[in-house]
């Protein structure tokens, strides 16, 4: 009888713990990350993990963009919001944080949905990266292979963008973010209405997220030496396939990216 009592108790005070948690992630505000694969979602991240107030997920859920990476019926459904606080209650301790931030590169394609989901206080930062550079990337798992197809880079911005002017969404451009890392914490800071934290200046010393399997190693400093690959007359091939692909050159002018 006693022992019984006791296992009640216990799990009473569980699901008093979880919904406390949960109770806890509902008044943080939401930031979510999108972007075409290889354009700086994962450092983006990273980067914000330095922030004292922002929680960040270190791990792609995939649940604001279901069925984006294995559909079931080649679509995408609504974000699994109440799944989502489940992962996000995994992080443990909130302290003083005031957001969460939850990276998945292909949230990019349910931006809208997204909106609807988790409503005024969200915030979305789309990162996009010159396409030229992206199809060059390698595989972490197969060096081999190339990581984005041109297709991928076009339709993913594309997406993207189609919210730029959205009050909600940031679109960031990967070479302006390294280029001028102060700049851009302040610009990010603002667009959260979270308080500067110079913390970020000084990346990856104070970040949670310091590994992913998108990486070849650890954190490293932020910098800009991988900007303009593409120029590289042993990437000419691959780069030229990329530019004959429709669409692909207006597009980079249309983000300003040098021809």
């Amino acid at each position: 009888m006693v022992a019984t009592i006791v296992t009640t108790m216990k799990r009473v005070r569980s699901r008093c713990s979880r919904w406390c948690v949960r109770r806890r992630i509902r008044q943080l505000r939401p930031i979510v990350i999108g972007g075409c694969a290889r354009s700086g979602t994962t450092l983006l991240l990273s980067l914000l993990s330095s922030h004292g107030q922002i929680a960040a997920v270190p791990f792609e859920t995939q649940l604001l963009c279901p069925g984006a990476y294995w559909p079931p019926k080649g679509e995408i459904s609504r974000p699994d919001i109440e799944k989502l606080y489940g992962d996000v209650s995994e992080i443990g301790s909130f302290g003083t944080c005031l957001a969460w931030c939850e990276k998945t590169p292909r949230n990019v394609l349910n931006f809208e949905a997204i909106l609807t989901s988790l409503g005024s206080r969200a915030r979305l930062i789309h990162i996009v990266r010159d396409g030229r550079d992206v199809v060059l990337s390698r595989h972490p798992q197969n060096a081999a292979e190339y990581w984005v197809s041109p297709e991928r880079w076009l339709s993913d911005v594309r997406a993207g963008l189609a919210f730029r002017a959205h009050p909600q969404v940031l679109t960031i451009r990967y070479e302006d973010l390294v280029s001028d890392l102060p700049e851009w914490s302040r610009r990010l800071c603002e667009f959260l209405s979270l308080e500067r934290d110079d913390r970020l200046e000084k990346y990856p010393r104070f970040a949670s997220v310091v590994s992913s399997n998108a990486w070849f190693g650890k954190a490293r400093a932020v910098s800009a030496e991988s900007i303009g690959r593409w120029k590289q007359p042993t990437n000419a091939a691959r780069v030229q396939e990329f530019l004959d692909t429709p669409g692909a050159t207006i597009l980079l002018k249309e983000l300003d990216y040098e021809s």
